[in-house]
């Protein structure tokens, strides 16, 4: 392996990280060589015959699992690429950054390490994403660092980017940090890459996937606002729709606002109709097909995250959801995770219209 030749800044903390044991977390804005530092880390403890864990933190740019998942897995079999590996656990964030999710970032970036440990890696690599700017990027990776306690830190910068985070990093003493530069021969990718690095990621997820079936009963909606209220009864909810002269399919009241599922948009006269009648000061009015290509996260009854899947179908009138998915099977679900995203087969990514849902 060249690797010397093409990454020499970086000689001296790879022979260093390779012999040490423990966890080791990857720090660096996007495209500064995060992802190409921990594979050619772990292809030299898998070459020198350790059994060493990978933890994928980056959703937009996965390795092992697919886009807006957090994965962990196991290297103690001969592979090729870290992208051909199956991971040992999920954790279902449903978009590409955290920005605005980081306490749903932060638990999944623990539940991954915490059930990689149990098969006791000699040393384990964390990849993280790109989000350092601003005190909110600041603060998302200073808690994970706390969260996550490695014992060694790979800080790759530029151009003093990562400095407001190493100003603090520098004066804790429960890690080693190593900064390093960024090699010439890492190249930036440009946003299309990236989008199409996704989308290539999200088709090979889906393409031996099929269509499943589960009874509205047998799981609930967690994740966003539908399924976090209380439902209104079906008498209740008919006479809403008898009053306002539109086909109601779901309502639930959500604290101080009514959520509905509608079938055609209502005009005007009829919500502000229906808010008076629900007396309420909010109302959050979705399509049915605005669920559509929905991604979600399928969670089974232990809490683990074994899959994902695109809506197809959700019909309260028959109490169906229709996923498609490539797991065998959708029986062991008990809450759907609804994600940011809504993505086609292919991997076409349709953008977020569940600004409410």
């Amino acid at each position: 392996m060249r690797w010397r030749e093409l990454y020499p800044e970086w000689q001296e903390a790879v022979e260093e990280l390779v012999r040490s044991d423990g966890v080791i977390l990857a720090l660096g804005a996007t495209d500064t060589g995060k992802s190409t530092f921990c594979a050619l880390l772990l292809r030299l403890k898998h070459q020198a015959g350790q059994n060493a864990g990978f933890v994928d933190l980056d959703v937009g740019q996965t390795t092992v699992g697919p886009p807006t998942t957090f994965s962990s897995v196991l290297l103690n079999k001969p592979y090729e690429l870290l992208s051909e590996l199956t991971p040992h656990s999920l954790a279902f964030l449903g978009d590409v950054s955290p920005v605005r999710h980081v306490s749903l970032a932060l638990t999944g970036a623990r539940r991954v390490l915490d059930d990689l440990m149990p098969l006791q890696p000699q040393s384990v690599v964390i990849d993280t994403d790109g989000y350092i700017g601003g005190w909110h990027g600041r603060a998302y990776k200073l808690m994970l660092i706390d969260l996550l306690r490695p014992q060694a830190i790979v800080a790759l910068q530029r151009a003093g980017e990562l400095e407001p985070i190493l100003s603090a990093l520098r004066l804790r003493a429960n890690w080693k940090l190593y900064e390093l530069p960024v090699p010439k021969t890492i190249l930036r990718k440009s946003p299309p890459q990236r989008a199409q690095h996704r989308r290539a990621a999200f088709a090979r997820y889906f393409e031996k996937a099929q269509s499943h079936t589960l009874p509205l009963d047998q799981f609930r909606f967690i994740g966003r606002r539908l399924g976090a209220g209380q439902p209104i009864s079906d008498n209740r909810r008919r006479f809403l729709a008898d009053q306002v002269h539109a086909e109601l399919l779901h309502a639930e009241m959500v604290g101080d606002s009514l959520h509905l599922i509608v079938r055609q948009p209502l005009n005007d006269a009829q919500i502000e109709m229906l808010m008076t009648l629900a007396n309420v000061n909010k109302l959050v009015m979705l399509p049915q097909s605005a669920y559509h290509n929905l991604l979600v996260g399928l969670i089974d009854y232990t809490g683990r995250c074994y899959g994902l899947g695109l809506i197809e179908r959700l019909d309260y009138k028959a109490r169906v959801l229709e996923v498609l998915s490539p797991v065998r099977s959708v029986q062991p679900v008990r809450w759907v995770q609804l994600g940011y995203l809504r993505v086609l087969p292919d991997g076409t990514e349709l953008g977020e219209p569940l600004r409410e849902g």
